[in-house]
C-alpha cells in the first residue's frame, strides 16, 4: 500500500510540473514594432500601454519592439505619439485575439498594422491629427 502512495504522490507531483511547464508555454502577449523608415529616427513615438493600469510606457525607436505579456480575460489599450500625429489601438482584446499566442503590431507612416503570424498584415488603426 505504501508502495502505490508513493507511486500516486509521485504521479500528481509529475502531472503539475507538466502543467505548470505547459501553461508557461502557453504565455499570450503583443509585440509593437517601431517599423518606421529611418527619415522617422528623430520623431519620438511615445507608447502608453494599459489595461486596469499603465503596463508600460516607453519611447520605441525606429525598428525596435516592444513586447508585452498579457492576462487572457483583459482588454490592453495602447495609446501612441508621433509628433503632431496619434492613434489608439486595442494592443490585445480577448474577443478578438483568444487563442493566439502573439498578436503583433507593425506601427507605419499610414498607421497600425496587425497580424497572427508576423506576415499577412491588416490595417486596423491610421494616424490621426487634431
Amino acid at each position: 500500500m505504501a508502495n502505490h502512495s508513493l507511486l500516486f504522490s509521485l504521479a500528481l507531483v509529475i502531472f503539475f510540473l507538466c502543467a505548470t511547464l505547459h501553461a508557461e508555454g502557453c504565455t499570450t502577449g503583443f509585440e509593437i514594432k517601431n517599423d518606421l523608415p529611418e527619415e522617422y529616427a528623430d520623431v519620438p513615438l511615445d507608447l502608453l500601454v494599459k489595461s486596469n493600469k499603465i503596463i508600460d510606457h516607453q519611447v520605441l525607436k525606429v525598428g525596435k519592439t516592444l513586447k508585452v505579456s498579457v492576462t487572457q480575460n483583459a482588454i490592453y489599450y495602447v495609446r501612441a505619439i508621433l509628433g503632431n500625429k496619434f492613434a489608439s489601438v486595442h494592443g490585445f482584446d480577448p474577443s478578438r485575439d483568444a487563442g493566439h499566442k502573439t498578436i503583433f503590431w507593425l506601427v507605419k507612416k499610414d498607421g497600425f498594422y496587425f497580424s497572427y503570424d508576423n506576415a499577412s498584415w491588416k490595417k486596423d488603426s491610421p494616424w490621426e491629427s487634431d
